[in-house]
């Protein structure tokens, strides 16, 4: 007579595995997926953090995705653009003036389940840079061709690295020529200038009339001025951030 083929034991582990996932209900505790989080900062006002948050964000809604916008900055600039419910996104207003404010910030950012969160950090606030090292993805740094702008640029990237080197990697940091006129012998020489950071630089975002009618209409860029150079400049921010973030 032949002998029996063998056939191992039941794993008891997986027979456990299975009996909790059809006891819990595997599709109602799925697995949340964390948003990326982009944080728009630089210690120096001025450098176009809000405008280049806002169009930003309402690019990356365009692909159908879910975007959160927090603006943290007092002035309310970007709260202000969302008031006129004509963006595709929605957004809340977290002043964050120190570091109990930004507590708060990584809690809420933790608890969401948008694809992105944007946040439009303030300058001149130490603990908004903190904050933001502690809880993005991505740290994209608005500059412009001002002496003034590359010295806070210095020591916001540095506040950077310092959170980079406490979380084993994150975030990563985007360089951005903002507000840039390149019939300016300033506004040729910015990439060389921002390339000595040691960081990557990302497209830049000129100086344009476009964003300033844009704001005043309550718009983003891309409705505003669909295929416009101003929108051009924050499309090709958008696919250098999803580069940087590998989606």
């Amino acid at each position: 007579m032949g002998s029996e083929p063998y056939s191992s034991p039941p794993d008891p582990i997986a027979q456990l595995t299975q009996r909790v996932a059809r006891f819990f209900g595997a599709g109602r505790y799925a697995v949340r997926d964390a948003p990326s989080v982009i944080a728009v900062v630089n210690l120096k006002g001025g450098c176009g953090k809000s405008t280049i948050a806002v169009n930003l964000a309402c690019e990356l809604a365009c692909g159908g995705q879910r975007v959160w916008l927090v603006d943290n900055d007092a002035q309310g600039t970007a709260t202000h653009w969302l008031s006129y419910g004509r963006l595709p996104i929605k957004g809340q207003f977290m002043p964050l003036e120190n570091e109990d404010d930004g507590e708060v910030l990584i809690r809420e950012v933790a608890a969401r389940n948008d694809r992105f969160v944007v946040v439009d950090a303030p300058a001149h606030v130490r603990a908004a840079t903190l904050a933001a090292g502690k809880i993005a993805d991505l740290v994209l740094m608005p500059v412009t061709a001002s002496g003034v702008d590359l010295v806070a640029t210095k020591a916001a990237v540095e506040l950077i690295r310092g959170a980079r080197a406490a979380r084993g990697g994150a975030p990563k940091c985007l360089i951005v020529p903002s507000k840039i006129d390149r019939r300016t012998d300033a506004g040729r020489r910015i990439d060389e200038q921002l390339n000595s950071f040691g960081e990557p630089v990302g497209p830049a975002v000129h100086q344009r009339t476009a964003f300033i009618e844009a704001f005043g209409a309550g718009q983003w860029i891309g409705e505003f001025a669909p295929q416009s150079p101003a929108h051009y400049d924050i499309s090709s921010l958008a696919i250098a951030t999803k580069r940087m973030l590998r989606i």
